[in-house]
């Protein structure tokens, strides 16, 4: 008995098993069938394959390098030291040519400090006091300019005076200029050059338009519409593009990011792989501590070997240079991904038609009996056969008889086939 049952599992695993299907000659489940199908397809033809090009292997961890060169000069008038060229090596920081980048366009000058004794600033609260004990001896000035000596200075018979301190006097002047000094640094050009790489694929281009023309890059401008691929850009064109003035920016600085974008389509070839340029400024400008400045010195020897200094409080653009990239080719893995999944979506057109079918339409009773049939063990009749539960012999769910109930109950009948 356990060998007959053994062999005859064994036997089983060698048949074939096919399924049944069952016909609903339903006209409207019919239609929407086919819109399903047809919305599925149209999905995958339209938007994975053509828009989001699904076919495609696809890289996005671009390698990049930016170097950048600043050109312009601008002649600014001071009533300390007179006439002064500024070229790009004195407002560019710093001078060798970053991915990010600071163009001076306004400036507080406070020439020929020394080392000595000198009143803090008024405008400094640690630096204020009304007798000699607010003071203390060898503290220093929070956010000042010095150490404290330990007296306080009046003007006369003032209730308040500023410690004196030890540092660099005179104290940095604070009256900035109502007019940017370096207004006309809008006409100064930047020169982007951007390399960038797709390992994945082995390719490597530059934003510099291929010519044989070696003049060039000493006429052109960047224009969205003239010239997209001249990566040389006016500093007045930049900040219009991001929607401000230069001349309200560069009175006290600001922050500007250049994002540069490659979209590479590798089936098309490198000539159609070009940069897409976008402009925006970064720093709030709805705030108190809107825009950029910093401090720098230069330092000097007098005749006598005496240093001294002139600060420098400087306001300008910072310009932050941003690479993103993508690039795609076609591989045949993703392909048939794309497609298997696009095949195994269909199958949702079946589920939702038989959830219609089952428990939507009005002879949903007689299509559940059609859809789903269970069979019980019962006794054998002596010829070896057996009826089926809940049927009369003789009236099988495939009788004639049970087919003229169908129709007659609904006008368009259901038939079943198998494969």
């Amino acid at each position: 008995m356990g060998m007959s049952t053994f062999t005859n599992c064994f036997l089983s695993a060698f048949d074939y098993k096919t399924a049944k299907y069952v016909v609903a000659e339903n006209k409207k489940v019919g239609v929407l069938f086919r819109v399903v199908q047809l919305s599925i397809i149209g999905y995958l033809i339209g938007w994975v394959f053509i828009t989001k090009k699904g076919y495609q292997a696809t890289e996005e961890s671009i390698q990049s390098s930016v170097i950048t060169k600043v050109k312009g000069v601008v002649l600014t008038n001071s009533s300390d030291t007179g006439l002064s060229l500024w070229g790009p090596e004195d407002y560019v920081i710093p001078p060798h040519g970053e991915a990010s980048l600071f163009i001076t366009t306004n400036f507080i000058e406070t020439p020929n400090q020394t080392l000595g004794i000198c009143a803090e600033s008024f405008k400094v609260p640690d630096g204020r006091c009304q007798n000699n004990t607010h003071c203390l001896h060898g503290e220093a000035v929070t956010a000042g300019h010095g150490i404290k000596t330990g007296r306080c200075l009046k003007d006369g018979n003032e209730t308040n005076g500023t410690c004196e301190i030890h540092g660099w006097c005179p104290v940095e002047r604070s009256q900035k200029p109502h007019v940017p000094l370096l207004g006309k640094a809008e006409n100064f050009t930047i020169y982007i050059k951007n390399f960038i790489k797709f390992p994945k694929f082995s390719f490597s281009k530059s934003n510099v338009r291929e010519t044989n023309a070696d003049t060039y890059l000493q006429k052109c401008i960047y224009d969205e519409a003239a010239h997209p691929y001249c990566p040389i850009f006016r500093v007045g064109g930049i900040i219009n593009k991001t929607g401000h003035r230069f001349q309200d920016m560069a009175q006290t600085g600001g922050a500007i990011g250049i994002l540069i974008d490659w979209n590479c389509d590798l089936d098309k070839g490198s000539s159609h792989c070009h940069p897409r340029y976008s402009f925006t400024r970064l720093d709030k400008t709805s705030v108190s501590s809107a825009g950029y400045n910093f401090r720098y010195a230069r330092y000097y020897k007098n005749a006598a070997g005496q240093t001294y200094r002139t600060l420098y409080k400087v306001y300008g653009i910072r310009f932050d240079i941003m690479v993103h990239g993508k690039a795609g080719k076609f591989n045949i893995i993703p392909t048939i991904i794309n497609i298997g999944s696009g095949l195994a979506l269909m199958g949702a057109g079946t589920v939702l038609c038989d959830m219609v079918l089952l428990y939507m339409m009005k002879q949903r009773t007689l299509y559940r009996q059609k859809k789903f049939e269970s069979a019980k063990s019962g006794p054998s009749d002596s010829d070896g056969t057996s009826t089926q539960a809940g049927t009369p012999e003789g009236r099988g769910p495939d009788s004639d008889e049970n087919r003229k109930m169908l129709r007659h109950k609904e006008d368009v009948p259901m038939t079943q086939t198998s494969n």
